[in-house]
């Protein structure tokens, strides 16, 4: 209760809301409570965060109110700072890698809260240029900047994508802090397993319409946990039997595809390493990410990488498949083929699907969703060459078997995070190549798409034709099909 008795003032207030197909009867969200938001990829629950988040929303309500004090969070904003550094990137003017705008530079002027920044674990990176970030830390720092300036609301879309466990807890700690200065926090989640036990109140979006709110309950808070035993149990059973987009009989489906020429993958010799790094070690500006690292990959030695946010798991991806100038001055061996000895990054990649945030950042080319899937045929980003029928017919299917067959002629921009997450998993596995590359594929999709996908990837391993690198925070994610496991941890400098 605020001064004198009266109520929490409201931050959010929507009655008999219909909002671009989302039903809303009545909702309310005050200064100081904490929302968690629970709803499936296309249960609307992305529509509701995009309603909330814009200046000048297209909503027919009775009443609909949204404070103009608020701070968004969210894959798209992510995308937006990207696409603008890049624009600013003069790597080839200076004839050195440009690093992008010092991470200070994206906090409030005068003096930094060094209880946040500790909170963040970010101490030692304000002075990295935002490119030098990884995807966590990146995240990270766009919280922190909006948690200093302590809005009146914070909308955060999938709060715990891309973190560690460690910095989870950090961002818990931001988050309360938040809470203890009055602002109105409303996290969206597409999974149950990331609701913080210290939310105040729930809600479920599900089959296009607000089907529950309430308190969270004691039970579901005390535990210490991150669980969804706050939810009414049918409600919660009705989220998790929901059939997933990502369809499952994939993995019987799933083949060499047809239509394949020219491009089609090498056979490697079964005896001839896929991957093999002797002493590998990466840098930026000087700083020294990773080093001493000697890493083996037979076929069907399927591998997982875990590690901290900055511990260079994407990195050591991005020296695999070529994207790292590293990649040269390490001896890599590709294929049976040293790195650097006159091949192409084409000859190389041809032998790869590989998806990505990196990879989701930079297709920001034009082109519809059909044109991404086949653009997997051919290692671009954006198809510039042009596909025959049998691989357009091949990209269909893999629409349908996503459940997006209607969008073929979408922008692939305009579709939600976990529906392009969904399309460049398609667009990885189309020519069903030798190696996989998978660095965290699974992040923004909701529970039953997570379940199918990581299933379909187990599958995969069963049938023995692709290896597969996978990189992940998750330890539900840690599947027994893996025979390797390496922990960039354990060969990470302090940063």
């Amino acid at each position: 209760m605020d001064k004198k008795g009266a109520a929490p003032a409201s931050m959010i207030r929507i009655e008999k809301g219909q909002l671009q197909g989302l039903q809303v009867d009545s909702f309310v969200a005050r200064r100081g409570e904490v929302w968690c938001i629970l709803g499936a990829n296309r249960s609307g629950i992305h529509t509701f965060f995009n309603l909330l988040s814009a200046e000048s929303p297209d909503v027919a309500a009775e009443h609909f109110y949204c404070t103009a004090d608020k701070a968004i969070l969210s894959f798209n904003r992510q995308q937006q700072i990207f696409e603008a550094e890049l624009k600013k990137d003069d790597s080839d003017f200076l004839d050195r890698f440009d690093p992008g705008t010092p991470a200070r530079a994206f906090l409030p002027a005068g003096e930094i809260d060094t209880t946040l920044l500790e909170a963040f674990g970010l101490s030692s990176s304000l002075e990295k240029g935002y490119r030098e970030l990884s995807t966590g830390q990146a995240r990270k720092l766009l919280l922190l900047a909006e948690c200093m300036r302590i809005p009146a609301c914070l909308l955060i879309e999938a709060p715990y994508a891309g973190l560690d466990q460690r910095a989870r807890i950090e961002l818990d700690a931001a988050l309360l802090h938040l809470q203890s200065q009055g602002c109105c926090v409303l996290m969206f989640v597409s999974n149950s397993v990331d609701i913080p036990p210290w939310a105040t109140h729930l809600a479920l979006v599900h089959a296009g319409e607000l089907a529950w709110q309430g308190a969270y309950h004691k039970v579901g808070r005390e535990s210490g946990q991150r669980s969804g035993r706050g939810i009414p149990t049918q409600l919660l059973q009705r989220l998790q039997q929901q059939s997933p987009d990502f369809k499952p009989e994939l993995t019987q489906a799933w083949t060499h595809p047809s239509g394949q020429k020219d491009g089609a993958p090498v056979e490697v010799k079964r005896e001839t390493p896929l991957i093999e790094l002797r002493q590998g070690f990466a840098s930026y500006r000087g700083r020294r990410v990773f080093s001493g690292l000697d890493l083996t990959l037979h076929r069907g030695e399927h591998l997982l990488i875990t590690g901290a946010n900055g511990s260079g798991k994407s990195t050591l991806l991005h020296l695999i498949c070529g994207d790292h100038p590293a990649c040269y001055q390490n001896e890599l061996y590709l294929f049976g083929t040293k790195r650097g000895s006159g091949e192409s990054i084409w000859e190389i990649k041809r032998n790869m699907g590989i998806v990505s945030a990196e990879l989701q950042r930079n297709y920001h080319v034009g082109g519809d969703v059909l044109s991404c899937v086949v653009s997997g045929f051919f290692d671009s980003i954006g198809v510039y060459q042009k596909p025959d029928h049998a691989q357009i017919q091949q990209a269909r299917n893999w629409l349908a078997w996503i459940g997006l067959e209607h969008h073929s002629a979408y922008p692939f921009k305009s579709l939600s995070f976990a529906d392009q997450r969904l399309v460049l998993i398609a667009r990885a596995l189309i020519k069903a190549p030798p190696l996989l590359l998978l660095d965290e594929p699974t992040q923004g999709l909701d529970e039953a798409n997570r379940a199918a996908v990581l299933d379909f990837i187990e599958g995969v391993a069963a049938k023995k034709s692709s290896t597969i690198v996978y990189v992940s925070h998750q330890r539900d994610e840690q599947r027994p099909f893996f025979v390797q496991h390496l922990d960039m941890d354990k060969f990470t400098q302090a940063n």
